[in-house]
C-alpha cells in the first residue's frame, strides 16, 4: 500500500468516526465504531469496517448503509483535497468477538491445566 493511500485511510477513518458520533442524528447507529478503512488504489470505493457496542448488530449496519449518501457528503466536506470522495460500502468487522472467543477459550484451557 502506498503512502498516500495509507494516509488517506487514516483522515477517512478519523473524519468518519466524527461524522458518525457526532452528525448522525439515527439512534440505531449510535453504538458504531470505525475500526478501519481501505481505500482501492483508484479512490472510487472504500470498504468502511464498523464494530457495533451494544444494539442490534445488524439493525445498525443497515442504519448506517442507508445514510451513506449523507455521510459521503460530510465527508466531502471535511476532505477538500481529494477531487472525488469515494463510494462508501460498510462491513460489520467482528475482530473484537473473535478476540473475546480466544480469551475464553484460552482461559477454559488455563483452567482445565489447573483444576
Amino acid at each position: 500500500m502506498s503512502v498516500r493511500i495509507h494516509r488517506i485511510n487514516s483522515e477517512m477513518q478519523k473524519s468518519l468516526s466524527y461524522i458518525l458520533h457526532h452528525k448522525m442524528r439515527n439512534p440505531e447507529a449510535s453504538g458504531l465504531t470505525v475500526t478501519k478503512v481501505d481505500c482501492a488504489k483508484d479512490l472510487k470505493t472504500a470498504k468502511v469496517y464498523v464494530s457495533v457496542f451494544g444494539g442490534e448488530k445488524a439493525a445498525a449496519l443497515k442504519a448506517v448503509s442507508a445514510s451513506a449518501g449523507f455521510i459521503r457528503r460530510e465527508l466531502a466536506a471535511q476532505l477538500r483535497d481529494l477531487r472525488t470522495v469515494p463510494e462508501l460500502k460498510f462491513v460489520l468487522d467482528d475482530a473484537a468477538d473473535y478476540g473475546v472467543r480466544i480469551d475464553s477459550l484460552l482461559d477454559s484451557l488455563k483452567k482445565d491445566r489447573e483444576g
